[in-house]
């Protein structure tokens, strides 16, 4: 990337490693919801930095490692693996808190390494986490969302029984809907605007509804009605707020995930504070993921629980020579996309991929 909505493939150095690095070869990098807009303004992380090479999400193969104090290590050269990008100072308030995902950058600032749509990039050993071999690389490709998944689920406090409603059928809001359900949610449904994804949330098992239906009446006549336990707002989206507020029950927790940013800056969001007053309604936003949270999703990515639905996720691969394409292909609103993945080999592209 060499401007906002500027960039081109091309030859470039193979990093050099700092000790505790690790040098990957990509296999499998996946396009972010967000990437659009971090291509389109850079809007990832605060000063723009040119040129840069864009990606955090990621399965590929340890080709070298460096690591001269002989540092504990859960990886090794060989190893397949997934990782997180960002680098949190670790020393702050925030960190210290246990907060890595709002670090302060009080004494170092917040950085991210080398993205990962290139055929090699470095990251911290600490960062790493094997993959077990026979695993699909089209679902160990997932480990990146997962972890945001994870992350939002742990925040609700979500249990056996209750109610969800999940705003927005996107990848997150759909490994939301997974998550929730294997952590014993009694009752996980959907609002989506695109009427593929409606159809395709149904097929893996879920109540969805389109948007401009009474979701609000649906919701309390499948709860009872007291309106769902939490509501995970995925869209980012003026009307996804408007739902979230009204359908949460009294009590309830909405948890605003979804980011307004869109493809250029950040746009204001009418919030009916009334309505959180008058409910008594948790807000808890959630913003990305920790370490912790990774660790958790190579987990369950290892043990196979959500191997068949993850798999499902994937709808087309790119050449890694056609990434600006493909970033402009997640942009579709159709909903016939729903998660993209780059490639180093030049093969043609390759899409709605089979089950």
């Amino acid at each position: 990337m060499t401007g906002p909505g500027e960039g081109s493939v091309s030859d470039g150095f193979v990093p050099t490693l700092k000790p505790g690095q690790a040098l990957v070869r990509m296999i499998y990098s996946g396009i972010c919801g967000g990437d659009p807009g971090i291509f389109a303004s850079n809007l990832y992380g605060g000063t723009p930095e040119y040129p840069r090479v864009l990606g955090h999400e990621f399965y590929g193969e340890i080709v070298e490692v460096y690591n001269p104090e002989d540092r504990p290590s859960r990886v090794k050269k060989g190893d397949f693996v997934v990782g997180a990008q960002n680098k949190p100072c670790g020393v702050c308030d925030q960190c210290l808190e246990g907060r890595f995902s709002v670090c302060s950058g009080m004494y170092g600032a917040f950085s991210r390494p080398t993205g990962c749509f290139a055929e090699y990039f470095e990251r911290d050993l600490d960062k790493l986490f094997p993959i077990a071999s026979g695993v699909d690389p089209l679902v160990a490709a997932l480990a990146e969302p997962l972890a945001v998944g994870v992350f939002d689920i742990r925040n609700s406090r979500l249990g056996v029984g209750d109610d969800v409603l999940v705003i927005g059928a996107g990848a997150i809001g759909i490994l939301i809907g997974l998550l929730a359900r294997l952590n014993g949610a009694a009752l996980v449904c959907f609002s989506e605007v695109s009427e593929s994804r409606i159809t395709f949330m149904r097929a893996m098992g879920f109540e969805a509804y389109n948007a401009k239906d009474d979701v609000v009446r649906i919701m309390r006549e499948k709860t009872g009605g007291k309106g769902p336990d939490y509501v995970f707002e995925v869209s980012g989206s003026q009307p996804g707020w408007d739902l979230a507020l009204e359908a949460v029950r009294q009590g309830g927790m909405v948890l605003p995930i979804g980011s307004p940013f869109g493809l250029g800056p950040p746009v204001t969001r009418a919030v009916d504070y009334g309505k959180i007053y008058q409910k008594e309604i948790d807000l808890n936003p959630v913003n990305m993921h920790h370490l912790g949270d990774f660790a958790e999703a190579a987990h369950l990515i290892n043990r196979g629980d959500l191997n068949q639905d993850l798999r499902r996720l994937v709808t087309s691969i790119w050449p890694l020579d056609r990434t600006a394409e493909a970033i402009e292909a997640s942009r579709d609103k159709t909903g016939n996309n729903i998660k993209i993945l780059i490639r180093p080999g030049p093969e043609e592209i390759e899409s709605t991929l089979k089950s």
